[in-house]
């Protein structure tokens, strides 16, 4: 909000010099702000560790917990590697898992993979969406793509790296129908940070019999 005020004489020479030296700081301060921001050129992204067993996996959209039957592989560990330079600013993370090529499920639904947690803090329903395909004559039908989006803050040393775990669950809902081949679910994590757009991929290996889906 703006005021006007009437002054009843006009400012001294000495008054201005003074007022212009206190302006100085303000300036220098934006110029610095975009440093941290500039050293994302040398940074980079990559999953750096997975897990093969007999995984118990959450119900994303529902309640519970299934074991699988069989040895099951997913992504646990996505890593920053950085150079000369920290980072530190707001980053918008996607994950995004798409349905398994080769497999064509033409009437019913099988279950997908969503990202439970991502940091080691759960995430929320309003953070993921799940998206099947659709038909007028059978309406959902096969799998599910699903997407997890969220904001947070990201800060890593010169040199340094940053490991951020990441968890999956069991996303959509299965109406019983049979899978009878190794499902690989593609998995992608887009990191916007600082203007430049990071990615890493893996995928989540299902084979027959696993009962997860």
């Amino acid at each position: 909000m703006s005021k006007e005020a009437t002054v009843s004489k006009p400012y001294a020479r000495r008054a201005i010099v003074k007022g212009a030296a206190w302006s100085l700081p303000v300036v220098a301060a934006a110029v610095a702000a975009p440093a941290a921001v500039a050293s994302t050129g040398s940074l980079s992204l990559a999953f750096t560790a997975s897990q093969t067993s007999l995984l118990s996996l959450s119900l994303l959209d529902g309640v519970g917990v299934i074991t699988a039957q069989a040895l099951t592989t997913v992504p646990t560990m996505l890593t920053f590697t950085n150079g000369s330079g920290a980072v530190s600013g707001l980053a918008t993370i996607t994950v995004s898992i798409g349905r398994p090529a080769g497999i064509n499920l033409p009437i019913g639904t099988a279950r997908g993979f969503g990202v439970a947690a991502f940091g080691g803090t759960p995430t929320t329903a309003g953070q993921r969406t799940t998206t099947y395909q659709s038909a007028a004559v059978v309406g959902q039908y096969g799998f599910p793509a699903t997407t997890w989006t969220n904001s947070q803050m990201v800060t890593i040393a010169s040199n340094g790296t940053l490991n951020v775990p990441i968890v999956f669950g069991l996303a959509g809902v299965s109406t019983g129908v049979a899978v009878s081949l190794l499902a690989t679910f593609p998995v992608t994590v887009t990191v916007v940070i600082g203007g430049r757009t990071l990615t890493a991929v893996s995928g989540i290996s299902v084979p027959v019999g696993a009962g997860l889906l």
